[in-house]
């Protein structure tokens, strides 16, 4: 009796073990849903075509345009730098900053625009722009990340695999993980994918040069030059204008200045317009009327100096000074 009950026992065990290793073991599509599940904790960048504009027969400035869907870059070069503006919904986000480029050491302009590459992904607007860099041995890439916000450069990007030599002309996927984001090649003529290593370069120049900046925006025709100051419209803050309900209203391509007494009634309107800028300062010209009176509004060579400065907008103005006995003005959204 005894015996049968220790050999009851001990099949009761054996049952209890292989159901327990059976729950345990992975089917097939619990394999493929943990794989699925994997797959969409990674977020793909792929490599996408973009429109390409250059102007190297320019003897005065040299420069290149890309674009794809709202986002514009403009390089410019001077010497043997290269300067990057960045526009998205023609709204600059990034204005004129060096980047690292190589457009002249062993290359040539259009060998250098033919290597460019521009990672993106739709669902997150965010992407990576791969310009070719200066190397000794091994292609390498100078990676920028951008988003709607800012473009910065990231990292290097490169191999010494002999067999990945050619990476540069092969389709590159980024790949972003908990831990960070990688590259690679999505194939190469040898049917391999190649991981790409990555080195944070310090020493990449990106100082800016005044007299590159003042040749950069003197190419530019001054109808096309934009003001670089974030729209809305800016209040003025001086308590001696309280009761006239003084403001600026910034668009991407108009200026207009608003008088409004303390009830909200809007007694004059006009549109400005933008003559030059100077030192980061924006000089201004009465244009029209929009609502109200012109009075003296077109009378000063300039209604107004305008320059932005950490959220708030500095206004020199003759036409507030003589309407007001004020001239410097201090505007807050």
């Amino acid at each position: 009796m005894v015996k049968n009950s220790i050999i009851l026992n001990m099949f009761t065990i054996l049952l209890l073990v292989f159901f327990t290793l059976s729950s345990c073991k992975e089917t097939p599509n619990q394999k493929k849903e943990l794989s699925e599940s994997l797959k969409k904790e990674n977020i793909i960048f792929s490599e996408i075509s973009f429109d390409k504009k250059s102007d190297y027969q320019n003897t005065n400035l040299k420069s290149l345009v890309l674009k794809f869907k709202n986002i514009t870059y403009t390089l410019k070069f001077v010497e043997d730098r290269t300067y990057l503006q960045y526009k998205l919904d023609d709204k600059i986000i990034s204005d004129w900053h060096q980047i690292s480029y190589n457009f002249n050491y062993d290359s040539s302009y259009e060998d250098a625009e033919a290597d460019i590459k521009i990672l993106y992904n739709s669902s997150i607007n965010k992407g990576f722009l791969l310009l070719p860099g200066y190397t000794e041995e091994y292609p390498v890439f100078n990676v920028y990340a951008f988003d709607k916000d800012r473009i910065t450069y990231l990292e290097n990007i490169s191999t010494n695999d002999p067999n990945c030599l050619s990476f540069s002309k092969e389709k590159i996927e980024g790949i972003e993980q908990k831990q960070g984001i990688s590259f690679k090649t999505v194939n190469n003529q040898k049917g391999k994918s190649c991981v790409l290593n990555k080195e944070k370069k310090d020493d990449l120049n990106t100082q800016t040069i005044e007299s590159d900046l003042q040749k950069i925006v003197g190419s530019i025709p001054l109808s096309k030059q934009q003001i670089s100051i974030p729209s809305g419209e800016y209040f003025a803050t001086n308590e001696k204008l309280d009761d006239y309900g003084i403001s600026l209203k910034i668009d991407k391509d108009s200026i207009i200045y608003t008088e409004s007494g303390n009830m909200g009634k809007m007694y004059n309107q006009y549109l400005l317009k933008q003559v030059k800028t100077i030192d980061g300062k924006i000089f201004l010209k009465y244009s029209e009327v929009i609502n109200g009176y012109t009075g003296d509004a077109d009378k000063p060579l300039y209604f107004g100096i305008l320059q932005y400065d950490k959220g708030k907008l500095l206004f020199e103005s003759e036409y507030t000074e003589k309407k007001y006995g004020l001239k410097n003005v201090i505007l807050k959204k």
